[in-house]
C-alpha cells in the first residue's frame, strides 16, 4: 500500500497527541500545581491562557468557532 508510511507517521503522532493529553490531565487533576491557600490572580491568567488553546483547538477538531463553516 502506498500510504503504509504515513499510516505509521499518522499513528506515532496519534500516540503523541495521546501522551500530551494525560499529561494535561494530571495537570489539571493536580489544580494546576497550585494550592488553594495559594491560588492568586496569577493562576487565573494561566488556566485562562490553557483554556483559550484548548478552546482553539477542539473548535478546530470540530469546526466551530472561527474554524466552523460560515
Amino acid at each position: 500500500m502506498g500510504n503504509e508510511k504515513a499510516l505509521q507517521a499518522f499513528m506515532v503522532k496519534v500516540a503523541e497527541i495521546t501522551t500530551r493529553l494525560e499529561e494535561l490531565q494530571q495537570y489539571t487533576d493536580d489544580h494546576m500545581g497550585a494550592s488553594p491557600d495559594d491560588v492568586n490572580w496569577g493562576h487565573v491568567g494561566g488556566a485562562e491562557y490553557l483554556l483559550a488553546q484548548l478552546t482553539q483547538l477542539t473548535d478546530w477538531a470540530y469546526n466551530r468557532g472561527e474554524h466552523g463553516d460560515a
